[in-house]
């Protein structure tokens, strides 16, 4: 391996610094290899993560090259001048609003991060120790990184905010690195419009989230998927995603209830089998009732790592892309599959009711779905949005009978939404991420 040399520091290789502090981001980038690909780059890598306390995270992802330290969640998360964070926050949500963007990039840099920086004081010693060319979160949203993005920005240590999930840039993102990567133009779009940041900020670089659906040995056969499983292949496959625990005192069986009762009287040709699969954050013993059920398959992300929370391996992610290959319908009240579908044209429908919460199910799919991320997904007819289980059965019947409903909609979100396809998303991450360290400076 060829090292490339920090400019500050020419007799040693380039350090990258990357903070990775949840499962599901850490999966998405260390499963497909980006510590590999940033080794044969010819840089180090120093991981910060929670996770570094559980001996087989350790194990599954040390290289030649590569060494871990420990983040502490809880001090990562503290912030000593939050009412002066949430003032600096606010004004720039104004300035974004009146497109005063470089201003608000300017309060940022002399103010924002120094605010921040106060916060992250007990990694200076990790960053003394390390001397990192470049720092790297692999997920703005988390939070996590806010205080060390500002104390690189004042010891001139340029940083990379990778947004991990296509509804992030509806957050507010206290966080500001010198260069953002994202899926999609949906995202920079909106990361410039609502989050305030610059055009030239952001690197559109796929979701590395979703290389494994490309890699031609994760493309299972429709019988090779079925007998892994459990299906029969001849009869229709109709997926059921679920949204999530929300909220502690939220039902999230309404809506699967209504589905199933209107599925058993409908009686549909086939008849039609149920994969139900549940969300990390999904509580799995409120649907144990359904268990008994032969026509219902369970199916979840189920790798765990202590710290982290759910951190599905690059397996259980084929699966996953499996299951929407060969399912004939998705639906689903809100879940990401929603827009993951449309990578294998599934025809997608989302139920908008809950029989059992009804008020506030719309109230909260109201303000949190459809007056955000998913406005666009809605106003570009991409999916079926239903109203009741009626609607969801008929929408459930056009879908089996015509493949191409929607299809247009669902081009749509591969174009716009979701970007680049190849299975190179993690690459072209690594690969921002040399040249910045590379560079010394934020290159853009």
């Amino acid at each position: 391996m060829t090292h490339c040399k920090s400019n500050k520091h020419p007799d040693r290789p380039l350090r990258i610094l990357i903070e990775a502090g949840d499962g599901r981001t850490n999966s998405a980038i260390f499963e497909n290899n980006f510590l590999g690909h940033c080794l044969s780059l010819g840089a180090e890598v120093h991981v910060l993560s929670p996770g570094v306390c559980f001996k087989p995270f350790v194990e599954r992802y040390r290289l030649p090259g590569t060494n871990f330290s420990y983040l502490s969640f809880q001090q990562a998360q503290k912030k000593r001048y939050r009412y002066l964070i949430r003032l600096e926050e606010y004004l720039r949500s104004i300035l974004s609003r009146f497109g005063f963007r470089r201003v608000h990039h300017w309060m940022w840099k002399f103010f924002g991060a120094r605010a921040n920086a106060i916060d992250a004081s007990f990694l200076s010693s990790l960053l003394d120790e390390v001397q990192p060319d470049c720092f790297v979160t692999a997920d703005l949203n988390l939070g996590t990184s806010r205080g060390l993005v500002g104390m690189c920005r004042l010891r001139g240590i340029p940083t990379i905010g990778n947004v991990f999930s296509w509804d992030h840039p509806f957050h507010s993102h206290p966080s500001r690195p010198d260069q953002l990567t994202c899926w999609s133009a949906f995202m920079r779009d909106n990361l410039v419009d609502i989050g305030g940041f610059l055009p030239e900020q952001i690197e559109i670089i796929g979701a590395p989230g979703f290389d494994p659906y490309s890699d031609p040995d994760g493309k299972w056969t429709r019988q090779e998927f079925c007998d892994k499983i459990g299906l029969d292949p001849d009869r229709p496959i109709l997926l059921f995603a679920t949204l999530g625990q929300m909220m502690p005192l939220w039902d999230e069986t309404g809506t699967f209830r209504a589905f199933l009762e209107a599925l058993d009287n409908a009686a549909l040709p086939g008849p039609p089998q149920v994969v139900l699969r549940l969300h990390p954050v999904s509580v799995d013993y409120y649907f144990d009732e359904f268990r008994g059920r032969k026509d219902i398959v369970f199916s979840r992300y189920s790798r765990y790592c202590p710290g982290m929370r759910w951190c599905p391996s690059r397996d259980e992610t084929i699966l996953a892309g499996n299951l929407m290959r060969h399912a004939d319908v998705c639906i689903s009240p809100g879940s990401t599959i929603t827009i993951e579908a449309a990578i294998f044209d599934v025809p997608t429908i989302v139920p908008t009711f809950n029989p059992i919460m009804s008020e506030e199910y719309e109230q909260f799919f109201k303000k949190n779905w459809l007056q955000k991320h998913f406005r666009f997904i809605v106003e570009e007819n991409t999916i079926a949005l239903v109203n009741s289980s009626d609607e969801l059965i008929t929408a459930v019947r056009r879908a089996l009978d015509d493949r191409t409903w929607l299809a247009q909609g669902r081009k749509k979100i591969r174009d716009y939404v979701i970007g680049p396809l190849d299975g190179r998303a993690t690459e072209r991450l690594a690969g921002v991420v040399v040249e910045c360290a590379s560079q010394g400076k934020w290159t853009r």
